[in-house]
């Protein structure tokens, strides 16, 4: 019988096995990266192009874009697609991100090559047509006016125009009216210039055959759909801020929403794994010392957490929480206290065998099934780095020592250096 009362074992995580996608490329220029790893009759394929907001001369054009797919082809209107996915029991999914235009697809098996068929149409011929951009146009614009109206958005967004600068392509701050001056001559031009092959990455995952990889290059790699003129590469400077706090105003308002953090490190630095360990300490997982001062001590906010988003151009290291309007300079005094703790303190064993045992386990369950698998390489195709990230993610957990813990926090988190933007009240 199973003693309820006893905790299960505590065991460290030794081994981690990598699987590495089988990669094809294609004659047209893309490429196929293939994880034939699944046992249920199921096939997830996920289309990425490098169209992200990055790339758009306008705002909302690509989100607009990617999000558009389905509403209509040369050869079907939007009702067809959808009466046609719902035949085959199949979904799919757009994607826009600031670096990335991608759709996924989810369908069974046996009906991949009917299902495939409504992708790429989607994807190589959409139309975007006058009405359903009209209706579109008008829906997104009633959801960002709406989003607009919460403290949090209000925060994300001041945090990246002083982080990026408010016409860099990551700081960008748009207004709802922009959605007016969209037309469907700007949707056609940007997919025209962005969704070809050139810039084309495909993963496919589950149970894969030969026959399915095989239509997958009939679909995507022959000379119907060729490359276009490669994109001119930006090169941006970052502000230079005159100060480093910002306050969003909002009245009638309980919580105020706080985002600290600057420019750091992206995935291909040598220091990132490390640092990221860094970050799990401080705010990165459930049981982080920000997590037991700031919601569990001082009871000022539900929830509060420290990412490093590496995106392609750029990476930022941020603080995020909603906290009492009353006591969020109580608040960012404490954030920065336990920067300046870990700054100065080595971490015990026993906190960072936790953090460590935490995030490795974080990458088992990350690899844990065939869809999985492809969601976790997706993170590193996306910016074209190798499998061998995996493994040298796993050996810094498994090696940092709490004295490289105090020297990454040294040189780079320290509090002087941060941004702070408030979104409510901040007296």
């Amino acid at each position: 019988m199973l003693n309820r009362k006893q905790h299960p074992e505590y065991k460290t995580i030794k081994h981690i096995d990598i699987p590495v996608p089988e990669k094809i490329s294609l004659a047209n220029g893309s490429n196929i990266f293939i994880f034939n790893t699944g046992t249920q009759e199921i096939i997830k394929i996920e289309v990425i192009f490098d169209a992200g907001s990055w790339y758009q001369e306008k705002p909302f054009v690509s989100a607009s874009v990617n999000e558009m797919l389905l509403e209509g082809t040369k050869m079907l209107n939007a009702q067809q697609i959808a009466e046609k996915l719902d035949f085959y029991g199949a979904f799919m999914q757009p994607a826009p991100t600031k670096d990335h235009g991608s759709i996924t697809l989810y369908t069974l098996k046996k009906y991949f090559p009917k299902t495939i068929e409504l992708l790429a149409e989607s994807i190589k011929k959409p139309v975007f047509p006058e009405h359903e951009l009209g209706i579109y146009k008008n829906k997104r614009k009633q959801q960002f006016i709406i989003e607009m109206e919460k403290v949090t958005s209000l925060a994300r967004r001041e945090f990246n125009a002083r982080l990026f600068g408010e016409k860099h392509p990551y700081g960008y701050i748009a207004e709802a009216d922009d959605y007016d001056k969209l037309n469907q001559a700007d949707l056609l031009n940007f997919h025209k210039k962005y969704y070809h092959p050139g810039t084309c990455k495909i993963i496919i995952s589950g149970k894969v055959s030969d026959a399915d990889i095989k239509l997958t290059e009939q679909h995507f790699g022959q000379n119907d759909w060729i490359k276009q003129t490669d994109a001119p590469k930006l090169q941006l400077d970052y502000p230079i801020n005159s100060q480093n706090e910002y306050i969003v105003e909002k009245e009638d308002v309980t919580q105020t929403a706080i985002r600290i953090g600057k420019i750091i490190i992206n995935k291909e630095h040598p220091d990132f794994h490390k640092l990221n360990v860094v970050n799990t300490i401080l705010g990165g997982y459930f049981g982080s010392r920000l997590m037991k001062v700031i919601r569990e001590e001082k009871g000022y906010t539900y929830g509060i957490n420290s990412v490093i988003v590496s995106l392609a151009n750029a990476a930022f290291f941020v603080i995020v929480s909603e906290v009492g309007a009353d006591v969020a300079r109580d608040a960012v005094h404490d954030i920065e206290h336990e920067i300046k703790i870990l700054r100065e303190k080595p971490v015990t064993k026993g906190e960072l065998s936790i953090v460590k045992n935490y995030m490795l386990g974080d990458i088992l369950r990350s690899f844990d099934g065939p869809l999985e698998i492809s969601s976790a390489y997706r993170s590193i195709i996306d910016i074209d780095l190798n499998p061998g990230y995996f493994h040298q993610a796993i050996n810094a957990i498994k090696e940092i020592t709490p004295e490289e813990i105090m020297h990454l926090a040294n040189m780079y988190l320290n509090e002087t250096s941060f941004i702070k933007t408030f979104a409510g009240k901040y007296e």
